[in-house]
């Protein structure tokens, strides 16, 4: 993938005079004229920030009032280096699964959780957590809609184990089990491959692939996940697989040059030349790339568009493209961006079925933002940067991609099982069987909120400051 660098000189200068403000004030006000100075340069709706006034607010609560009305996506977080973890999939501790809560009933207050997926080489695995599991107190307290946010927290706190009561539920009857002590995950490096196989139903290779986040390693350089992903294709090549199965339910993006290699595996009658997105930029950004200075400096670079990749790291890209007159992906109510990307990049090559629930909508990106100059600022912010369209010009599903086929997820069966509710409906496409059995583990539970307020990896297009190589998320 082509790298475009690029060099911001902003000149801050601080308005008050430090006998006049606290410490906390005077950090808060440099805080947001950086940010404020920052977001006039990238942010991709630059000329509706309103006019600059010094203010010692919170900064989080003073992000909020520079947002566009239509931006969904912008965030700021007071730790880079944990943001920056977060979003290579690194966390400094973990308790080994991820989650959905539900209302426990209408009559009261009370929530559960149920696993989603356990994390390979967790302690929460080798204990025997699954998925479909049921929780519903930490460390002895009842998760209730007024505790739930403080008590998750303890999944992810400085403490090296948390208490959690599993529980089975027969006949809409809760029945708790005795509490489990876990040990959390330190430093844990969680892999975006999740799982992959290949199916023979009715002679017939099916080729499936979950794939649970964007990353191309764990932040060392490597390209570690994304020579992973290659493996796996050209598995699914030696295979000769016919039908193509991706599961995104869970993904809710990451880096883009990771989309671009995965869609480039996909893609039929792979070619560099062939246009994977457009991107669409302020006028900053448009004016310094058109500029003079920017062809002189990196000669042949277009970063308003990006082709698909035949090369990772020296290795050629493992394609199955041609194998395939359609692929099937599989959707929920958190797949989002670098995920919408690779669905909307390969519409215009060939067929995608949806098969699950309505994706987020995030047809837009952001880059990391860091103060360099200043150790004292650890705060750092994701502002909308640009927007992305396919090949053919197209973008416009900020209501997200609808499925094709409509499938509540069931948690009953593991993920990879056949009888698994959303796999087994692209099964059913794929070789007309109709007798897989499903049944739904959570009805009468109203969904609270997702696993991704708490998730190790953040909701955002995310673009390397030197470089546009961009994260999606």
């Amino acid at each position: 993938m082509k790298r475009i660098f690029f060099f911001l000189f902003i000149s801050l200068t601080l308005i008050a005079c430090k006998n006049q403000l606290s410490d906390d004030e005077e950090l808060n006000q440099y805080v947001n004229e950086w940010v404020y100075q920052n977001m006039s340069m990238l942010y991709y709706w630059n000329t509706t920030l309103p006019v600059y006034k010094s203010t010692t607010q919170n900064p989080e609560l003073y992000f909020e009032t520079l947002k566009n009305k239509d931006d969904r996506f912008s965030a700021i977080f007071d730790n880079y280096e944990d943001i920056l973890n977060r979003l290579n999939g690194v966390s400094s501790s973990d308790v080994g699964f991820e989650f959905q809560l539900y209302r426990e009933s209408n009559a009261n207050n009370n929530v559960i959780g149920i696993v989603l997926y356990v994390k390979t080489g967790t302690a929460a695995q080798s204990m025997g957590i699954k998925r479909g599991d049921i929780f519903r107190k930490i460390n002895g307290t009842q998760i209730t809609i007024d505790n739930y946010s403080s008590l998750l927290n303890s999944f992810y706190d400085v403490t090296a184990t948390v208490k959690v009561t599993f529980t089975d539920y027969v006949s809409y009857v809760f029945y708790d089990e005795p509490a489990i002590t876990i040990n959390k995950a330190v430093d844990y490096k969680e892999d975006p491959v999740y799982l992959d196989t290949v199916y023979t139903v009715q002679n017939k290779k099916i080729g499936y692939l979950v794939y649970n986040f964007f990353t191309n390693d764990a932040g060392d350089g490597s390209l570690q996940y994304d020579l992973e992903l290659n493996s796996v294709v050209e598995k699914f090549k030696q295979e000769n697989i016919k039908e193509l199965v991706v599961d995104l339910r869970y993904n809710s993006g990451g880096m883009m040059s990771s989309a671009i290699r995965l869609a480039s595996m996909l893609v039929p009658n792979l070619a560099s030349e062939k246009v994977f997105v457009y991107t669409e930029y302020n006028n900053n950004y448009t004016d310094y790339f058109n500029s003079a200075e920017f062809k002189k400096d990196y000669p042949g670079e277009n970063p308003f568009m990006d082709n698909f990749s035949t090369t990772i790291m020296n290795q050629t890209v493992q394609n199955v493209g041609n194998n395939l007159q359609r692929i099937f992906f599989i959707t929920g109510k958190n797949t989002a961006s670098a995920s919408e990307m690779v669905i909307n990049g390969l519409k215009p090559f060939l067929p995608c079925v949806l098969i699950g629930d309505t994706t987020v909508g995030k047809n837009v990106g952001s880059t990391l933002v860091h103060d360099e100059d200043n150790v004292k600022n650890q705060w750092a912010f994701m502002p909308i940067i640009l927007k992305y369209f396919n090949k053919d010009h197209q973008s416009n599903f900020t209501q997200g991609f609808a499925p094709d086929f409509k499938i509540e997820d069931d948690y009953t069966y593991q993920l990879g099982d056949l009888r698994e509710a959303l796999l087994a409906k692209a099964i059913t496409e794929i070789a007309g069987s109709q007798n897989i059995p499903v049944k739904i583990v959570k009805k009468g539970f109203d969904q609270l909120n997702s696993r991704v307020a708490f998730k190790t990896r953040e909701q955002g297009l995310f673009v390397q400051k030197k470089s546009i190589s961009m994260y999606l998320k």
